[in-house]
């Protein structure tokens, strides 16, 4: 084995520049290189309504909403029992129901709440080592991140985390992700 020199390496420091190709070794790399996201630093997909739906539409009639939401391909990947893999992303619709002029919410022929406007898209995804980072006093939810942006999709809507993921805490054994039975139903 040769022994490389310092022109050899100074030349070949110099050809990598040239390519445009310093920084390449990040790509090889996990996402546990990368800096964990706090809540609220996770983007909204461009795509995601290209995705599977993660279950059917969600009526809650005692919050006035029906609820679209979606999963990405990676976290489709995974079977009963398992927990979703790192990378797996999903996103929440949040609508308002349609009202009637009594003020109640209005049903298709089917039973089902009407659609009325985005209010709100929520996203969560998950990475390794992510909850860790998370500052002191976040409430555990696994390496899952959560955002909360306005029907836009852009603009930060303004919501406290912890709640967020005090309503996934008790879905532990789900790996924190609610209706998680209810898509293997599917």
């Amino acid at each position: 084995m040769k022994t490389t020199t310092k022109s050899t390496t100074l030349a070949l420091a110099v050809i990598v520049s040239a390519l445009g190709l310093a920084g390449c070794h990040h790509m090889a790399k996990s996402d546990s290189s990368i800096a964990a996201p706090m809540d609220g630093q996770v983007a909204t997909p461009e795509n995601y309504r290209a995705w599977p739906r993660f279950v059917q539409t969600v009526d809650k009639a005692a919050a006035g909403q029906v609820r679209e939401i979606y999963i990405n391909t990676m976290g489709t990947k995974m079977t009963k029992g398992d927990a979703f893999p790192n990378g797996t992303e999903s996103v929440m619709e949040i609508y308002a129901a349609k009202m009637g002029a009594d003020g109640k919410p209005v049903m298709n022929g089917n039973g089902r709440l009407i659609k009325g406007d985005l209010k709100k898209v929520f996203v969560m995804k998950k990475g390794e080592g992510w909850g860790a980072a998370q500052p002191a006093g976040t409430v555990d939810n696994g390496d899952w991140v959560y955002a909360a942006y306005e029907a836009d999709g852009m603009t930060p809507a303004k919501v406290d985390y912890n709640s967020c993921r005090g309503c996934h805490a008790p879905l532990k054994d789900a790996d924190y992700v609610a209706r998680y039975d209810e898509h293997f139903a599917m």
